[in-house]
């Protein structure tokens, strides 16, 4: 069976072409997304660090010791550390020579987003060398790290958490690749930052190890040597941060490319039993059992698989550091990034090339068994339906798509959070896209006899067979697209997937981005203007005043901190919290008030959103730990129907830590509603002039959430990319591939239409309706499941955040529906005009009668 298996590929390349290419794709880019995402695993330890030249660390590390349902103990690090004990620094101090850390936010009015103030004395620590100008010794002094020489002896002004100052730059160090900071004196740097986040310690390890154990353990700190030292490294935490968001989209990438695969190949190698069903009948007429047929199948998928996964691979090696310089290009990983090509990595794409491969074959081989020796007699080449086949297709296809619209239908009613978030969501779409592919084969015919019914209708009403509507070439066209139902499903099936999926993804992250928007303008909507940071990571304590002072405007301060709270009984989790004031927040702010009122909030109750664990109830008492882990009994005060992606709790200053490790948090923004009796005009002009030069803007509510969809779109589009490019593109390797095979089957009818009077224009006109004939049914049933799952999540979107828009990519499934057209005709009427070129058909005749 291997040989014959050799000869049958050597024999009908052809219809292997397609297969082998999509395959090959497949496995080209699982290699890369696996290279890429080892690559991501392992974050290289740079020679310099933040803490490089410090032998021990000791970290904050506040811990609670949470009891899950189970009984574990699970400790938890805390939201927000206050910093290590007096004790504890003391008891560390008496081992030997340390070097007590402050980080905080201090950042010169012209200086990047990310710099942050430090106490000269950790300087050391990372290794900075002073390049001109010496070491600050007053208050009034700052060393710039990476600052121009020229800068010594000028005044500059610098922001920080409690507002605006001014020093005199003193000296200037070398730049350096983890940080941009701004040095002052240690006194300083305790007033601006009281917390101790990090003791360098220069002491015997075992010393520092039992200091730190006798004042307070694993509960309070921790301590870090060698290589565990990269973990308090900002340039390090950063570099993980984005190498993990890249891992996801890059997994869901390789998963539906492979998903892709089995389509293509189940596809491809089911076209191909159907075109060789004699050929396979005169094998059994000679004596092959069922069981041969399938084993013969099955190694030709085999052999197919083995020569795609080694061409994919060498193509994956070649495409993985492409891939890495295309994420650096898109600022999704640092500018250092690189992809190390490991044989294992390879491997595990070759083996899954192969899987996908005998996977994509097992019902093509199940159908080549089911072949009769008696097939090999009849000279009728109509196309008849396999009973069995159109079972399982509408089975299978109904029961995916109906659980994936059963699945929609929960989430919107039960779990409408989980729509807002596209990953959440995306096995919900895919089931409905992988639900409209498989039953795109039996559906195709009916949607051609519904796309064709005008003419049929206009032929009917003039007293002539439905068949002569829109002429010969357009009955011939359509009565070809109804009876060669497998050629239709392959040439539907890939359209259905590029359109469906395009439209599915595109439009439900639209949809989402759409309804994020939606609750900003539904929370703006009494707001005036809002003050927003401006290159800046928050507004300072100055810019809070100076806002506030600005007479005829209310203002409400939103400064962002975290409540935790337990998770099911499983684990004690962070959620995103606000703190301001009760007044304000009623009034400035229209936040989606499902229960309560905003008017209760106050030190003893808490406003949550209905996402939060437990579903609460108005005036139900909750359990809470605030960020540094106090523990909490605060009453519901309102319900909001807010998306688990926003704030997810409220709360006044009483309960909010803003203060620990990192100095004093920052407002987030400051909303504004001008007073009655107020000239709009004169209190804009007054903030402007209020926030000007503090890192600060203002904004009016429209500009506001426009901003958001700005923001939003660019955040979603370079995943998509990563997960929708190619699977699109092996949809079309699957559609040019499908027609190519069936054009190249059809020189016999194609030169009966000659015989029977048709010029060469009519036989390649009826080849083009025909093909877009097939292109609009897949593309109508694309459609189709477009408008279920945004549908879908449109529904759950606007029970969670009120009335959104949905939004349909109808532009870019026009281009794909187009570039599908296109693609289609060529692979289609090329082929078609080649076997054409005996003008007569007279080549058709010579064969009868050699047969004869």
């Amino acid at each position: 069976m291997l040989s014959l298996a050799l000869a049958t590929i050597k024999l009908r390349w052809a219809s292997f072409v397609g297969s082998f290419v999509a395959l090959a794709c497949g496995v080209a880019l699982m290699a890369t997304s696996i290279l890429v995402m080892a690559a991501t695993s392992d974050i290289p330890d740079q020679e310099r660090q933040r803490f490089s030249q410090a032998p021990v660390l000791v970290s904050a590390f506040h811990t609670l010791d949470f009891r899950r349902d189970d009984g574990d103990v699970s400790p938890t690090p805390v939201a927000k550390q206050q910093g290590l004990p007096a004790e504890l620094i003391a008891a560390v101090a008496a081992t030997g020579r340390t070097v007590e850390d402050r980080t905080f936010y201090a950042q010169l009015a012209d200086g990047p987003h990310d710099q942050v103030g430090r106490a000269w004395s950790s300087a050391e620590l990372g290794g900075y060398r002073l390049t001109a100008g010496s070491a600050p010794t007053t208050d009034e002094q700052i060393v710039i790290g990476g600052g121009s020489p020229d800068q010594v002896g000028r005044r500059v002004q610098y922001v920080t958490a409690d507002g605006l100052h001014s020093a005199t730059v003193s000296g200037v160090t070398e730049a350096e690749p983890f940080e941009h900071a701004v040095f002052f004196t240690d006194a300083q740097a305790a007033r601006f930052c009281p917390a101790v986040g990090v003791l360098a310690a220069f002491g015997p390890v075992d010393a520092v190890r039992q200091a730190v154990a006798g004042a307070g353990g694993a509960t309070t700190a921790r301590v870090l040597t060698g290589a565990e030292r990269s973990q308090l490294d900002p340039h390090h935490i950063d570099v993980a941060g984005q190498l993990d968001n890249v891992q996801t989209p890059l997994g869901l990438s390789a998963a539906v490319s492979g998903g892709t695969a089995v389509f293509v190949v189940a596809g491809t190698f089911a076209l191909s039993i159907a075109q060789r069903r004699r050929e396979l009948a005169l094998l059994r007429l000679i004596g092959a059992t069922r069981k041969q047929l399938r084993t013969l199948v099955n190694r030709e998928a085999l052999l197919v698989g083995l020569l795609a996964s080694a061409t994919g691979c060498v193509l994956g090696a070649v495409g993985a550091p492409l891939a890495g310089r295309w994420l650096i290009d898109h600022d999704m990983v640092p500018a250092d990034f690189t992809v190390p090509i490991s044989w294992w990595g390879l491997l595990v794409a070759a083996l899954i090339g192969l899987l996908t491969a005998m996977a994509g074959v097992v019902l093509s081989s199940f159908k080549a068994g089911l072949v009769s020796p008696g097939e090999a007699l009849m000279e009728a080449d109509v196309e008849r339906r396999s009973r069995v086949a159109l079972a399982v297709r509408w089975i299978s296809g109904l029961l995916v798509l109906g659980g994936g619209i059963a699945a929609l239908v929960v989430v919107a009613r039960t779990w409408p959070d989980a729509a807002a978030s596209a990953a959440d969501s995306l096995g919900l779409l895919l089931a409905v896209v992988g639900g409209c592919v498989l039953l795109a084969g039996v559906l195709a015919t009916p949607v051609i006899r519904l796309l064709t019914v005008l003419p049929t209708f206009s032929a009917r009403l003039r007293g002539r067979p439905a068949e002569d509507g829109g002429g010969i070439v357009w009955a011939t066209a359509r009565q070809s697209a109804l009876t060669a139902f497998r050629r239709t499903a392959a040439t539907t099936t890939p359209v259905v997937l590029v359109v469906a999926f395009a439209g599915c993804l595109l439009g439900s992250v639209d949809t989402i981005n759409r309804s994020k928007v939606t609750e900003v303008r539904g929370q703006l909507a009494a707001t005036d203007f809002v003050v927003a940071p401006a290159g800046t990571p928050g507004l300072s304590r100055t810019v809070v005043d100076r806002v506030r002072a600005v007479p005829g405007v209310r203002s409400l301060v939103i400064t962002p901190t975290l409540v935790m709270a337990d998770q099911d009984g499983q684990a004690l989790v962070a959620f995103p919290a606000a703190t301001a004031d009760a007044a304000a927040l009623a009034e400035v702010d229209r936040l989606p008030v499902v229960e309560g009122s905003l008017a209760d909030l106050g030190p003893d109750s808490i406003v949550l959103s209905r996402t939060w664990p437990g579903s609460p109830r108005t005036g139900q008492q909750v359990p809470v730990w605030l960020a540094d882990g106090t523990p909490r009994t605060l009453r519901v005060a309102a319900v909001l129907g807010t998306g688990a992606e926003t704030v997810q709790a409220w709360v006044t200053g009483h309960n909010a830590v803003t203060g620990g490790v990192g100095g004093q948090a920052l407002a987030s923004q400051i909303h504004l509603r001008v007073l009655p009796g107020t000239d709009r005009q004169q209190a804009a002009d007054a903030l402007r002039a209020a926030v000007q030069g503090l890192g600060a803007k203002l904004a009016t509510s429209e500009e506001t959430w426009s901003a958001a969809t700005d923001s939003n779109e660019e955040a979603s589009w370079n995943a998509l990319l990563m997960i929708l490019g190619l699977a699109i593109c092996y949809a079309a390797i699957a559609l040019a591939n499908s027609l190519v095979m069936t054009v190249a089957d059809r020189r016999k009818e194609l030169s009966l239409l000659r015989l029977a009077g048709a010029t060469k224009a009519q036989v390649l006109r009826t080849v083009a309706v025909e093909t877009m004939l097939c292109v609009a049914a897949g593309t109508f049933l694309g459609l189709l499941g477009t408008a279920i799952s945004i549908g879908g999540s449109w529904a759950a979107l606007t029970n969670l955040v009120g009335p959104t828009p949905a939004m349909v990519p109808w532009g870019t499934m026009g281009v794909l529906a187009a570039c599908c057209a296109a693609i289609a005709l060529v692979s289609a009427v090329l082929p078609a005009a080649l076997a054409l070129r005996d003008r007569d058909g007279q080549g058709i005749l010579r064969g009868a009668a050699g047969s004869a």
